[in-house]
């Protein structure tokens, strides 16, 4: 009987996980802006790009539509030469936030982006620019 009610809770935790495994969407994770992307922990598609004048985040949820920045903070500290750099960016249209200025030197740089959607925790990701 103990063999019987054991192989039942293996089988129904293999079930379980296996259902988790494939909770996440089938969504392939597509840098629509040309930038570096990458899903958090939360399940919100990140997406960094940078220009020289402009360091952008756009964010998405697990299946790709598009969040509302509205209401929205978050910093990106970039890693860089030996160096932390804060940056706090701005909601600005769409799911955007935005921080102006002299950003053309990133390639290769390690940026930790912690940001707040409105109403939610405060969440954080490691991304490698390319």
């Amino acid at each position: 009987m103990k063999k019987i009610i054991g192989i039942a809770a293996l089988l129904l935790s293999s079930l379980w996980l296996t259902s988790l495994a494939h909770a996440h969407s089938d969504v392939p994770l597509k840098a629509e802006y040309g930038g570096t992307i990458k899903e958090a922990a939360a399940g919100h598609q990140l997406e960094v790009t940078y220009s020289a004048t402009a360091l952008s985040l756009y964010i998405k949820d697990h299946d790709g539509k598009k969040l509302s920045s509205e209401g929205a903070s978050a910093e990106i500290i970039v890693q860089q030469n030996n160096t932390n750099t804060p940056v706090q960016l701005k909601p600005s249209k769409g799911n955007a936030l935005t921080a102006k200025g002299d950003f053309s030197q990133l390639s290769g740089a390690i940026v930790i982006v912690k940001y707040t959607m409105k109403g939610e925790k405060l969440e954080q990701a490691r991304l490698t620019l390319k």
